[in-house]
């Protein structure tokens, strides 16, 4: 009975937030704010940027997209397209052709398509953000298959292809060649490579590759990156989602087989916990070594992400081991926590509860559904409308913590109320392919 009535609480607390969001000049003003820079690699960093979906104007836009479908006489879709227009104006000033989903053209359309009414609205907005993405496809890949190694960004689903990919998907018969060109360069990426004379997956990050100095350091041969956001479950997702659209390349049925037994192999035995590390170090490549000393909860990094891939390539490949596994580690996780304290969706227990929500969805097992309210009533909790956007993202940064006041989705308010949303009321819109969680159910 307590959990029914915390999780009522939703809806009031999603309109106060999303309120306080429309109040633009403020957003700005926090935006800007120097406690609200991160520190990486030694500098401070501003993560807002306006045309970025991560964290800027367009998931204001899948916010009210996906208030509006849930709450259609309260005139969300007002408030969206106030947002939608300066985007608009912003294009123009600054026109920009990247790709990616959190900061490119990608994350823009699919704020339009959270917005447009299943389609009927904003149509010639989202076909000229289509025909840029079409137009600068080819080149994008042609200079990815150019160049000499990897590194994530080429490929995640942030930055990279598999972002592209997970947007593109939304428009089966528009986008269709696009799709297989994407789908064609994955499968030519993760053929094996020969590296310092051993032949190596093809996701395969070398040293100098490494997103940071202290992971050059870590990894000083180089590493496999295990992450949804970052790694090769992304890719994971992508095969397996286009094999469930009937979208079919050379190759792509055999790289799922190879993806996953890879995840499978790179498990942490049962005894110690379930799930999977960070990353895989060349070293405990080459030696079969399972090592869970960076093992964390999270959409991001850690056994979610990853499950949630392992257990899509079982239903493809209708391996009954890989979603048993995914399925006892996800539920752990949802759990354990290990690593999160924040509410937030990449690193947080946002992430963590929708997750814990799309298993339910998929396998019918009440316990997750039971992990995702309960993850809901703890989100709930760190509500405070002392805080400027109602919540804060907690960091670790130098050993300290701090919080910081983000509106976006992927660290900041929007996902945490679309997260909250969706657990009560089901999802509307299909904001989570931003995720690599979508069911392309919703397709325009």
């Amino acid at each position: 009975m307590e959990q029914t009535l915390v999780i009522g609480k939703v809806k009031e607390v999603a309109y106060n937030t999303a309120i306080r969001l429309f109040d633009y000049n403020k957003v700005l003003e926090v935006a800007k704010s120097e406690k609200n820079y991160i520190e990486i690699q030694g500098k401070k960093i501003n993560r807002f940027n306006e045309l970025f979906l991560s964290e800027g104007i367009p998931s204001l836009c899948i916010l009210y997209g996906e208030l509006n479908e849930q709450y259609p006489e309260d005139g969300w879709d007002m408030k969206g397209h106030e947002y939608m227009k300066r985007i608009g104006h912003l294009i123009e000033e600054n026109p920009h052709s990247m790709l990616s989903m959190f900061s490119g053209m990608s994350g823009i359309g699919l704020a339009a398509v959270c917005l447009s009414k299943n389609g009927t609205r904003y149509i010639q907005f989202i076909n000229t953000i289509n025909e840029i993405i079409k137009d600068g496809l080819e080149e994008h890949l042609n200079y990815l298959k150019s160049k000499s190694s990897v590194d994530m960004y080429d490929y995640d689903a942030i930055s990279g292809i598999s972002g592209v990919l997970n947007y593109c998907m939304l428009f089966k018969d528009g986008m269709n060649e696009e799709i297989n060109s994407i789908l064609e360069y994955i499968v030519e990426l993760c053929e094996d490579k020969e590296v310092m004379g051993t032949m190596l997956p093809g996701w395969y990050i070398k040293a100098e590759n490494q997103i940071s100095e202290q992971e050059r350091k870590t990894y000083k041969e180089g590493c496999f990156n295990l992450g949804l956001s970052h790694g090769v479950p992304s890719l994971l997702v992508n095969l397996c989602n286009a094999e469930k659209l009937n979208i079919r390349v050379k190759g792509q049925y055999e790289m799922i087989d190879k993806i996953s037994k890879f995840l499978f192999d790179f498990k942490v035995d049962a005894e110690e916990g379930y799930g999977w590390d960070y990353s895989i170090s060349l070293n405990d490549y080459k030696n079969s070594i399972r090592n869970s000393q960076n093992a964390r909860d999270a959409w991001c990094y850690g056994t979610p992400g990853v499950a949630y891939s392992l257990f899509l390539a079982g239903q493809i490949l209708n391996n009954k081991e890989y979603m048993n596994y995914a399925i006892e580690a996800m539920k752990i996780a949802g759990r354990r926590l290990k690593g999160a304290v924040s509410p937030t969706f990449c690193h947080g227990y946002s992430g963590i509860a929708y997750i814990s929500n799309k298993f339910y969805e998929l396998t019918n097992i009440n316990e997750f559904k039971s992990i995702a309210v309960e993850l809901s009533d703890k989100i709930l909790s760190l509500y405070n409308e002392e805080n400027i956007f109602n919540f804060v993202d907690i960091l670790y940064e130098n050993g300290k913590t701090r919080c910081c006041d983000s509106t976006g989705l992927i660290e900041g308010s929007v996902g945490i109320i679309l997260t909250l949303l969706s657990i009560e009321e089901g999802k509307k819109t299909p904001w989570d392919t931003a995720f690599s969680l979508g069911d392309y159910k919703q397709r325009i």
